[in-house]
């Protein structure tokens, strides 16, 4: 019986796919009320700590990875697809994110296209993202949340053509 070696390469997409995919409903769980409690005995886990921590793995395992849409414009563009990433990845998680101000479901949809917009589509993504953020100032939003944005934010700024 012979291996068949291209199967064994298509694993690591496949899974890359299926963290992506076990994120998206974790978040989702957590936007619609789930406590971590109920989402651990979903996933078959003994505690809600257990599922904080699968959701922690999953974001580090999901991060995007250096593509070719970032080739030829340098290291900025890829800094701020990164930082629109960190940020989608804490608003995904905040089951009290949609209710914050009145464009935010806005805002965590726009940064959902940010890993695989071309580079002037990112740049264009972020700005309206930053701009629906910012006609919410004032606002309190979770410190590390806010931190996320002041990064995003540098980040557009010193990718601005």
């Amino acid at each position: 019986m012979t291996v068949d070696l291209a199967e064994l390469r298509a694993i690591p997409a496949a899974r890359h796919e299926l963290d992506a995919a076990e994120l998206a409903l974790i978040d989702r769980a957590r936007r619609d009320g789930a406590t971590w409690s109920e989402i651990a005995g979903a996933l078959g886990l003994t505690s809600r700590q257990a599922a904080e921590q699968r959701r922690l793995r999953l974001v580090a395992a999901v991060r995007p990875v250096p593509h070719g849409l970032d080739q030829g414009y340098g290291d900025k563009i890829a800094t701020l697809r990164e930082a629109a990433a960190e940020l989608h990845r804490r608003i995904g998680a905040d089951r009290r994110w949609d209710g914050r101000f009145r464009r935010a479901a806005l805002v965590r949809q726009t940064l959902a296209g940010a890993p695989e917009a071309t580079a002037g589509g990112l740049y264009s993504l972020v700005a309206a993202a930053v701009g629906d953020l910012d006609r919410a100032a004032g606002r309190p939003l979770p410190e590390p949340t806010r931190a996320a944005v002041d990064r995003l934010r540098a980040a557009l700024t010193e990718a601005a053509p």
